[in-house]
């Protein structure tokens, strides 16, 4: 029976008997892996902290042919992001992302580029503690969809495949497909200059620059909005984790007020 080793982060656990736990791990080298930890629920296990949400640990395990779950044999910690529980917006935050990635990433297939997305996003939080997590969750909702192949590309019609001039509106059909003023007839989602800019931000800059500047709030209520439907499309379902951090960011509220106020 092979013994692996590996960087990963502890997505989710739960209960498993009186002593042991089913953890879900995202691995830098095996990708999404899910485990059992012995005896993790004993007062003084081996494990202590270790198998806390978004804890990055050196993981130790073994894997039997023909077995879906792995056996998780040693957990240490490499950072702790405990203190991201300490507020209950940041809290439906980092369980909404967790949630995205246990829903569009396989079982066993490595994506060091969400891998390093996941890292970066958690050092934004830890880096900015107090203020909104909205933009960054925007910014990695456009990015883990792009990578999954479900976020509209903007840079052509796909009517006339026409290049969509960067100052332009461009408009999404009902399948997030974007069209051209000629082809859409203008109608369908209008997504003006400055929203196109934005998620063009979002795609050339790392999430701490992005986390650190100023956001036209509008836009990034309209990014929510396309984020929101294709992943329902992608999934045809809601997240349970979504309604939760809706209610518990007052600022994502405000700003879909101010998106429908029709002044």
């Amino acid at each position: 029976m092979p013994l692996y080793e590996t960087e990963a982060f502890v997505l989710r656990s739960y209960t498993l008997k009186e002593a042991d736990k089913i953890c879900i791990f995202l691995s830098r080298d095996a990708g999404m892996l899910r485990g059992v930890a012995h005896g993790a629920r004993k007062l003084r296990s081996r494990f202590g902290s270790s198998l806390e949400p978004f804890t990055e640990v050196a993981l130790t395990y073994f894997q039997k042919e023909n077995k879906e779950l792995v056996s998780i044999s040693n957990c240490e910690i490499i950072r702790s992001n405990f203190d991201l529980s300490s507020s209950s917006e940041m809290l439906a935050a980092t369980h909404y992302l967790a949630e995205l990635l246990l829903e569009f990433l396989p079982d066993h297939e490595p994506n060091d580029k969400v891998y390093r997305l996941v890292a970066a996003t958690l050092a934004s939080f830890r880096q900015s503690p107090g203020i909104s997590p909205d933009p960054l969750v925007r910014y990695f909702e456009v990015w883990l969809l792009k990578l999954a192949g479900f976020f509209p590309e903007l840079r052509q019609c796909g009517s006339c495949d026409k290049d969509l001039e960067r100052e332009a509106s461009v408009w999404l059909t009902a399948d997030a497909t974007p069209q051209c003023a000629d082809c859409s007839q203008q109608r369908g989602e209008e997504l003006r200059p400055n929203v196109r800019q934005l998620i063009q931000v979002i795609l050339q800059k790392s999430p701490g620059t992005f986390f650190a500047s100023t956001h036209d709030h509008r836009a990034l209520a309209q990014i929510k909005t396309i984020a929101t439907r294709q992943i329902h499309r992608a999934l045809e379902r809601e997240l349970k984790s979504y309604e939760l951090l809706n209610r518990l960011n007052p600022e994502t509220s405000d700003q879909f007020s101010a998106l429908n106020d029709p002044q």
